[in-house]
Formats: C-alpha cells, sequence, structure tokens
C-alpha cells in the first residue's frame, strides 16, 4: 500500500477528521459518530458521504453496508461475513 505523506493534513482529511472526532469524545464524552458529524460538518464534509464512512472507519467505526450502520469492527466483520439473504 503507497503511502502518501503531506506536509500539512487539511481539516478535511479522513485521518484528521477521525483523530479531531476521537479527541472529542474524550474532551466531552459525546458519542464517536456524533462526534465525528460534527467534525465533518465543520470540514466541509458531509455526513454519511464516501469521505465520512473513511474518517469513521479510521475512527473504529466502519460502515457495514450490509446492516446500514455504523459499527465496531468485530460487529463490523461480523455483518459483512453473513450474506444479505440471512438478515431478514
Amino acid at each position: 500500500m503507497a503511502t502518501h505523506k503531506l506536509p500539512v493534513y487539511p481539516p478535511n482529511h479522513p485521518m484528521v477528521m477521525a483523530l479531531r472526532a476521537m479527541c472529542s469524545v474524550l474532551a466531552t464524552e459525546c458519542s464517536l459518530l456524533d462526534a465525528l458529524v460534527d467534525t465533518a460538518t465543520g470540514a466541509g464534509v458531509k455526513p454519511f458521504s464516501d469521505e465520512f464512512d473513511k474518517a469513521a472507519a479510521m475512527a473504529g467505526l466502519p460502515y457495514s453496508r450490509t446492516w446500514d450502520a455504523y459499527l465496531n469492527r468485530e460487529t463490523w466483520a461480523l455483518a459483512e461475513s453473513r450474506p444479505l439473504a440471512h438478515m431478514h
């Protein structure tokens, strides 16, 4: 995997949004998803967009298309391992 180091990371970079959201959770005890939404909105990124999903995954809440939800990594792995037919 190629890495692309930047001299300065813009506020809308997924890594920056993930770190800011995690810091916000530590400072305010809000939920990580709420912090990600606030951070993304402040950075001009539409919540629940592809860029938001990248930040959420970096912060530990990957999006499961199967369950249409942001899940912790363990639950995400379970959700993604199941065929859609079993989700009724």
